[in-house]
Order: C-alpha cells, then structure tokens, then sequence
C-alpha cells in the first residue's frame, strides 16, 4: 500500500463497535435486526356473512393475520409456488398467522362490506318468507407487522427455501408398530414440501414405534443422520425434516459472499445499510459487517453474506444505491 495511513483507517468490526454508541451495537445484533425493519403490510379481510359483531369483528381480524402472514411469505420464496402448492401453504399458515403477527393498526373502522349482498334467512315454513335478513359481512382494512425472521425460518424448515440442495425424494422403511395408514395425514404436508417417496433415494428415512408407545424416526443423509421422537405423526414429520433442512449443508448460499459498496458519508450511513442488507432476506442471509474503510466523505463497507439469489440481489443494489450515490465495487 502507498497510503502510509490506509490501515489506521481501516476498521475491522470489534474496534468499530467500541466506538460506537450501545445503541448502534444493538442495530448490528441480527436478532434484533428483524422486528426493527419490519414494514407494514395493507391487508383487508371479511367475515362470514349473518355474524355476531363480535365475532364478525374477530373472524375478520384472523383473516387479515392470515393474509398479511401469507403475502410475507411470498415474498421470501426464491420463486413462486404453483397454485396448489400456494394454497396448502396459506393453510399452513392459518393457525400459526397469529404468532407470527408483531403489531397491527386498523386503517378505518370496521363496515360492512358494500358490494355484499343482501340474504334472507331460510324460511320456517314452506312457501314462506322470512323478514330476517343476514347482516353483510363486516370487512377491516389494517396494517400488519409480521416477523419476517420467523416466517423465513419456518419456510426454510419446510424445505421452501432450499433450492437446488432440496433431495425432491426419499426412502421410506417402516419399522415395528407403523403401517401405511398411519402416513395418512402427511399427504398434504409432503406436497407442500415438494418431496416425494421413492423406493430407493439418496435421502432414507425409517420411521417405528417404540415399546414406549411414541413414534422414532431417523432420517440418514450421507454422512449426517437426523433423530427425533413424536406422539404425533405430523409433527415428528416437520421436526425431522426442520432439521435436515436447518443443517449447514442444506442451506442455499453455500459459503459467505463478499459484497462491498463506497460512497457512504458517515459511518451511521453503514450501519443503516447494514439493516437495508439484513431486509434482503428473499436473497440474503447471516449478514455480517466485517471491515469500515474510514475516509472522509466516501467511506467504504465490506460485509459477508450468504448469497441465495444473486440475480435479486442485482436487483436490489441497482434500485437501491444509484439514487444514494453508493457503488457496489465488484
């Protein structure tokens, strides 16, 4: 190097953190990176038509849990799911929307949906009408905070965010205590999974009953092998296949991807870029910042990141750094 003053401006992270404030620290912790850039998502959602308000008001809300929570999703997924596929995922979603939720404001009060028709309840006699009407539906329009880190979690221990390290099938053996009646209930679950049984896979999984009376499986993939234990066929299924997803060698990205960018005035500037980067989740994970090049009026981040979809990423940095006067140096 010719600068004689490069390296005192270059700052690895640990001593960049001890000059920064304790509120900076906690920007750049990644389990508190996700709830501070959540967006709100506008959702709106009816109740069934005739219900009590109260319960209109409640079925109305779940609703719009449900939306919000599913439209997130969507937006992870490194591509669309084919619409069967789309809706076993919205129904999986269903009762676990609520959890998933961080926050929500109703836009407006909530109304009667005007397009709604009007019914007449069934009349008591034939030939009879009845003067009762059904109420319309009651509709909320809000704005909702949902877990975006949460939600990506649960669709990469699914298997939805795998990519090309997704095994597509597997080997079933059925031990002691289990036949085939018992798979019944994971029909559903295996297509959203996208995995399909095969009588001879790199993936094997056995599955049996203990003397104990609950269910053991084991899923063997090369050298790695994955066990878990259930009273409950479906969730001994998603534990076992969270867990082969959620190795190391299962996550898309594969090793840490350089990604630098210049231009920054000030070292806030960085750490904000940081969060930008760790919202990226639809082609980022495990953002981390390593290096800040200090230099006045055109500073220089360099952080690691494994890279799920470069062509996204592209994409983003294109929109993002041109009107910030930022540059991705390759």
């Amino acid at each position: 190097m010719n600068d004689p003053d490069y390296s005192a401006r270059l700052l690895p992270l640990p001593a960049l953190l001890r000059c920064l404030t304790l509120a900076a620290f906690l920007c750049l912790t990644p389990g508190l990176l996700a709830p501070a850039l959540a967006e709100p998502i506008r959702v709106s959602a009816a109740a069934d038509p005739g219900s009590e308000p109260l319960l209109a008001r409640q079925q109305a809300q779940d609703r719009a849990f449900v939306e919000a929570v599913f439209q997130t999703a969507q937006r992870i997924l490194p591509t669309p799911l084919v619409a069967p596929r789309a809706e076993l995922l919205r129904r999986f979603l269903t009762p676990r929307a609520t959890a998933l939720v961080q926050s929500f404001q109703e836009v407006a009060p909530a109304k009667p949906l005007a397009s709604a028709p009007v019914e007449k309840t069934p009349a008591a006699k034939p030939g009879v009408e009845s003067d009762q009407v059904l109420q319309p539906p009651v509709t909320l329009e809000m704005d909702v905070e949902v877990n975006r880190a949460a939600i990506s979690t649960l669709l990469s221990r699914l298997g939805l965010l795998a990519g090309s390290r997704h095994p597509k099938v597997f080997a079933l053996r059925l031990g002691q205590g289990v036949a085939e009646a018992d798979l019944k209930p994971l029909s559903d679950l295996l297509a959203l999974q996208g995995l399909a049984r095969m009588a001879q896979a790199p993936v094997q999984v056995t599955l049996e009953r203990v003397p104990q009376g609950y269910l053991k499986a084991v899923l063997y993939a090369g050298a790695n092998s994955f066990v878990t234990d259930s009273q409950d066929m479906t969730l001994l299924w998603l534990d076992l296949w969270g867990k082969y997803f959620s190795a190391r060698e299962q996550q898309p990205g594969g090793a840490g991807s350089p990604i630098e960018v210049s231009g920054f005035s000030h070292v806030d500037e960085v750490l904000e870029f940081t969060k930008t980067l760790a919202s990226w989740d639809d082609c980022l994970r495990e953002v981390r910042l390593d290096v800040v090049d200090m230099r006045s009026g055109n500073s220089t981040g360099r952080w690691t990141a494994r890279l799920t979809s470069p062509e996204r990423l592209d994409a983003r940095l294109r929109e993002y750094l041109p009107g910030r006067k930022l540059t991705a140096v390759r």
